[in-house]
Order: C-alpha cells, then structure tokens, then sequence
C-alpha cells in the first residue's frame, strides 16, 4: 500500500514539473516570437509644463499608453517647467520628467537659470525635436523703420518694443541669444528708446494685438495657433536669422539650423532660416533597467498612440526616439533600442 502511494506521489509530482517546464518554454517561445509579455504594474508621476498645454497633453498620453499597457499601472502627471524637471528628476525626486533638450544642456553645464552644474542627465526617449525658432514683428512697426530683418534692427536702432518670455526662462535666454548674435544688448534696446517685456509667449502676442508691443520670439511647432490667432486681427511679419545666429544657438542651446518652409502662414510667402528645438523624457538615473526597459519599449511599440497625440508627433520615429542628446540613455533603455537594432 505504501509503495502505491509513493509511486502515485512520484507521478503527480513528475506531471506538476512537465507542465511547469511546458509554461517557461511557451512563456520564451512568445518572448522569441515578440508576443506581448506581461510585465509587474509600473508605479510613476511625471512632471510636464503648465495645466492644459502641450507637454499636459503628451504627459496624460503617455500615462495613458502606460497604464493600457501595463494593467495595474498607476500613473500621475505633476504640472512643473523644463528646468525645475531637469533638477527634480536627475536628482531623483521623480522619476519621469520632461524638458527642452537646451535646458538639458544648460543645466549640464551650470549655466543660468541653474545655479551649479547637474552632473548626469538621464534621458528615455525624446519625444520631437522640430519646434523651429519663429520670430514674430508687426506689419506697421517693420513698414514704419523699414525692417525686414535682424540686421536692419542692429542698423537702425529703432525704438522697439520686445516680448522675450519670463526673465530666468530658457526661451528668454534664446532671445537674449539672438539679439546678442547681431551685437544688440537689453541696454541697447532701452538707450533706443525701445522696452524690454519679459512676458511669455501668449501674453506677449496679446500685447502685439493691443499695440503694446513690436517683436517677440519662441520655438514652437508651427504653424503656431497663438501666431495665427494673432494674425487674423493683426498684420505680422515672421524674420530671418542668419547663419551667425544659428551658429550661436547651436553652440549655446544644442538647437541645429532648420528651415520654416514658404506658406506655413499665409502671411509668410518666403522660407524663413531659423532653428530647431526638440524635447525629451527624462528618468530618474536610479530607476531599475527592467522598469526603464519596460517604459521605454511599451512607449516605442505604441509610437502611432504617441502620434496621435498632436499633428506635429507625427514625425517622431523610433530612431528619433532614440537621440537623447546631449543627456545620458538609461541603460534599460538603450538595452531596448539595441535589441531592436535602433543603436549598435
């Protein structure tokens, strides 16, 4: 009797160790086939732009496909700015942040507003880098000094009015970058009897509307919806930068020279040298290889959920994905891009 039982044992356990072994080789098979693979639910808050701009849109997205992805997924998004994000999550305060690829650089190198250098910048994917630079006057003030460029600003030094986005901003610090390409300093403006507005983007388009102000800049994806609300009640004009000028911002912003083709606007009838700026999610430097694999591969594999999240994502590619520069790839993440022979 006890040796029936014995053997009865040895053969349920011998079936419990078959099917166990038949599990793992279906569970790898599915791996090897690209089968979706469930993974442990990720825990994440990330921190964007303002309430209900364009960074919300992306960081709602983004916890979205997450969360579809990944049941179990708990996601949050924090409303915050590229450079508080860049301190935050390199230093781990968070684990998922976004920012201008030029505040990456400038807080990497310690450079205003950063008040020391942040010594890792840990990247998982960027998300666009084709915001070109857009340089906005009015109509009546560039007819009234005869201006059609930067130069003709430098030449005539006329008393000009300028919206350069909040003192401190990184955008501000692009202005301030292009009026110093041309040898023209705040204090030039205001020994011309000109002003310097240090309001952002919308509110200084409001204040060219109210003729409150003559010229403002920010990179943004174009056509812009601020610049074409503005123009339906206001005639502008968009101005060139030159090569010294792309020059500069690419050394000091990482923002490479692009061209805003003819007839984005219909009030722009010429193609418009500029620059591009590009954008990124940033990731805690000690988040595990596994969770950064597992973000970073859920986000590429639903590229077209990423896409159509607004018109201009539509050129995001995994390759693009993949350019994190001038911050660091997270290990994890560059695990995924080199399985699927993005990076070498």
């Amino acid at each position: 009797m006890k040796k029936k039982v014995f053997i009865l044992i040895l053969l349920i356990t011998t079936l419990l160790l078959a099917s166990c072994g038949q599990q793992d080789q279906a569970s790898t098979k599915e791996e090897k086939e690209g089968k979706e693979v469930k993974t442990a639910p990720l825990s994440l808050t990330m921190a964007g732009g303002s309430a209900g701009g364009f960074w919300s849109l992306i960081g709602e997205g983004v916890g979205s496909i997450l969360r579809k992805s990944n049941p179990g997924t708990q996601f949050s998004y924090e409303t915050g700015n590229g450079v508080k994000n860049v301190i935050s999550v390199s230093s781990g305060q968070i684990p998922l942040g976004i920012a201008f690829n030029f505040e990456v650089k400038a807080g990497l190198a310690g450079e205003e507003p950063f008040t020391k250098k942040i010594e890792q910048v840990t990247g998982l994917i960027n998300l666009y880098d084709n915001a070109p630079l857009q340089v906005a006057i009015t109509k009546d003030f560039a007819e009234k000094y005869g201006i059609t460029s930067m130069e003709d600003i430098a030449e005539k030094k006329p008393p000009i009015r300028i919206g350069v986005n909040q003192r401190g901003n990184m955008v501000e610090k692009v202005n301030k970058y292009v009026f110093e390409a041309y040898g023209i300093s705040y204090d030039d403006i205001k020994n011309w009897g000109g002003e310097v507005f240090f309001e952002a983007w919308k509110p200084s388009a409001e204040m060219m509307k109210d003729n409150k102000l003559d010229w403002t800049g920010d990179p943004v994806f174009a056509p812009d919806a601020t610049l074409m609300e503005l123009s339906a009640t206001k005639d502008i004009l968009l101005l060139p930068i030159n090569e010294k000028a792309q020059k500069l911002l690419n050394e000091k912003m990482g923002t490479p020279p692009s061209v805003l083709k003819a007839s984005t606007y219909k009030f722009q009838p010429n193609d418009i040298n500029t620059v591009n700026a590009g954008a990124m999610i940033m990731v805690d430097p000690n988040m595990t290889e596994d969770e950064a694999y597992t973000i970073t591969k859920t986000l590429v594999e639903n590229i077209e959920s990423i896409q159509a999240l607004h018109k201009d994502l539509v050129a995001l590619t995994p390759e693009k994905m993949a350019n994190v520069a001038p911050a660091k790839l997270h290990p994890g993440a560059e695990k995924y891009f080199k399985e699927k022979g993005i990076l070498k």
